[in-house]
């Protein structure tokens, strides 16, 4: 490999969420949303899912709270803390997207709450927030509390700061869109863990898994959370 090509290749975003949740985000952006839009990607990390919008003929803008990671430069950046009232770095004028994407940000955040109010701030009167976060109440999760006392996606290594530090039930996300006078139009899983590799201890759980499914209440689905929300402000 050239330089030249290694240097491209260097540049290149990468997805910083989990296996699959982008994918399925885009498939339903690809669905719900027409282009060309105005988009604003939270939390954007490298740029890998702006760079996808872009393509799609979305007009994007990126946020995030730090320039570090960013590799997506034809996408403008913008910088701002996202536990602080980050729509005010907006001018009032620019408070019109038709979408928000905040794919796995929410439960890195001090005030879940405030962060759903400031999304909702920035969007236009039927725009839409596509959000994910991993589902806390998924059986596989319950499984891990039961044993660890730590639920799924906040082991001992994933809740070192800037990492998982809140996680959000369905009742609490259904209260912070409700109060944000937001509305639930989609709500889906991903990941499904349902087998195992093969080896004893995930076997017995995958085992356990599936016979506690039809008995145990709350949100079952899979480990990640999707959910599309509209503004009927």
């Amino acid at each position: 490999m050239n330089d030249n090509l290694a240097t491209s290749h260097a540049r290149e975003p990468l997805a910083m969420a989990n296996a699959g949740t982008h994918e399925a985000v885009f498939e339903l952006i690809q669905q719900l949303l027409p282009a060309p839009a105005r988009v604003l990607d939270v939390a954007a990390g490298q740029g890998a899912f702006s760079v996808k919008l872009r393509d799609l003929g979305h007009d994007v803008q990126a946020l995030d709270f730090s320039r570090d990671n960013w590799k997506a430069d034809d996408v403008p950046l913008l910088l701002a803390d996202l536990d602080t009232d980050f729509a005010s770095e907006f001018p009032e004028s620019e408070k019109q997207f038709d979408a928000l994407v905040a794919i796995e940000i929410i439960e890195h955040l001090e005030n879940p709450f405030r962060f759903v109010r400031e999304c909702a701030k920035l969007l236009k009167p039927g725009g839409l927030l596509f959000l994910t976060t991993p589902n806390v109440e998924a059986v596989s999760s319950r499984l891990m509390f039961l044993y660890t006392g730590r639920l799924s996606g906040f082991g001992a290594y994933e809740t070192v700061r800037p990492a998982h530090i809140t996680p959000i039930f369905k009742w609490k996300l259904d209260m912070m869109l409700a109060e944000a006078k937001l509305e639930i139009v989609h709500e889906s899983y991903n990941r499904v863990v349902a087998a195992s590799n093969g080896t004893v201890k995930p076997a017995i759980a995958a085992m356990i898994g599936k016979l506690l499914g039809p008995i145990v209440k709350g949100e079952k689905g899979g480990e990640g959370r999707i959910v599309v929300a509209k503004s009927y402000k």
